[in-house]
């Protein structure tokens, strides 16, 4: 008789799940089972446990559903995720104070350029307008030249 049951531990090998699972589903009526008082524990009849496992096999044979994975490696999975997603994080808010970084360094060089430009324009100018003084000053020179040498000497 005794071998036609099983404990809530031989149940939730089977089954996959933990034992506070098969508890709670014993609860809900998810899964047959009988409370013994005096041993303070459940008897789970076998058929109960295949019929349930059976049909947990067959839902997920299904082409709709995805494969079930055990509950450690969902937590692997799940903390390998969340790892990657730190990483990810980071990257992006180097990425961002880089590109910040960057842009300000450009928005400087072209204000330098800009003042470059302007102190090039100002100093051609500065160049023309001594090119044209000199230029001038080379006139009044030709003109004192070509004046006799009294008339340069008494002014005329």
């Amino acid at each position: 008789m005794e071998d036609d049951y099983y404990t809530v531990g031989q149940a939730a090998r089977l089954l996959e799940v933990g034992e506070a699972r098969v508890r709670q589903m014993l609860r809900k009526g998810q899964l047959e089972g009988e409370r013994d008082e005096m041993l303070d524990r459940w008897k789970i009849p076998r058929a109960a446990v295949h019929a349930l496992r059976d049909s947990r096999r067959e839902a997920s044979e299904s082409p709709l559903r995805a494969p079930t994975i055990p509950a450690v490696d969902m937590l692997v999975v799940v903390r390998d995720l969340e790892n990657q997603l730190g990483y990810m994080r980071a990257r992006a808010e180097l990425t961002e104070r880089a590109e910040s970084t960057l842009r300000e360094d450009v928005e400087r060089e072209r204000k330098r350029a800009a003042e470059e430009r302007k102190r090039a324009d100002e100093e051609r100018e500065r160049a023309d307008r001594l090119e044209e003084r000199a230029e001038q000053l080379r006139d009044e020179l030709e003109a004192e030249r070509s004046k006799g040498f009294w008339s340069r000497l008494f002014g005329a």
